[in-house]
């Protein structure tokens, strides 16, 4: 409001300035002196110019002020009301950031976690596989042993059999007497017992 009024009081300062030179103008027949002056003429001018610059300064007020001042003050309303509406903006993106980064977090926390599942998940399954293969190992070669035993078994007693077969004919052939089978199969019996013990 000052600076509406600082700008129009000199326009309606000159306005009157100029109804008063107008008015001594016209007093003087039109004619214009040598050196014009601002209070050069008579009171009723004075007064006259007073006058017109009450009237357009009620003038003014009214009609120019008065829109001049709403329309400011209504700028003022809009710019206040666009500054609010800027810092509740401003508050709620600052609040949207802090829930982003608190989502963020939380993310970043569940993937470290899933991680740290899916290694404990893994270190467990590498164990169970590992016990599983030492397992089917032995068994292989817990089998393959029992294998090896049968089979020494059954290629001794084979050749406990040859050689039962074998020392009987030669034991008929240097006693020159036939040794019945029955008896030398106990003899190689005594003697595999002596070895076995």
């Amino acid at each position: 409001m000052n600076r509406t009024c600082s700008r129009i009081f000199p326009l309606m300062v000159a306005l009157a300035t100029t109804a008063t030179a107008y008015a001594a103008d016209a007093e003087h027949g039109g004619e214009h002196s040598a050196e014009p002056s601002l209070f050069a003429g008579t009171i009723m001018q004075s007064v006259a110019a007073v006058i017109v610059f009450v009237l357009l300064f009620a003038v003014l007020y009214r009609l120019a002020w008065g829109p001049i001042l709403k329309g400011l003050q209504d700028r003022e309303g809009k710019i206040k009301a666009d500054l609010e509406a800027a810092e509740k903006s401003n508050r709620d993106a600052a609040e949207k950031l802090k829930q982003l980064e608190a989502q963020l977090a939380a993310a970043q926390q569940k993937a470290a976690e899933l991680i740290d599942e899916a290694r404990k998940d893994a270190q467990k399954t590498a164990s169970r596989i590992e016990e599983d293969a030492r397992k089917e190992i032995d068994a292989l070669r817990q089998r393959s042993t029992n294998e090896i035993k049968f089979a020494k078994e059954t290629a001794l007693n084979e050749i406990y059999q040859q050689a039962a077969v074998i020392s009987t004919q030669i034991a008929s052939r240097v006693l020159k007497r036939e040794v019945k089978e029955e008896d030398h199969r106990q003899l190689v019996q005594e003697v595999l017992g002596e070895f076995k013990g």
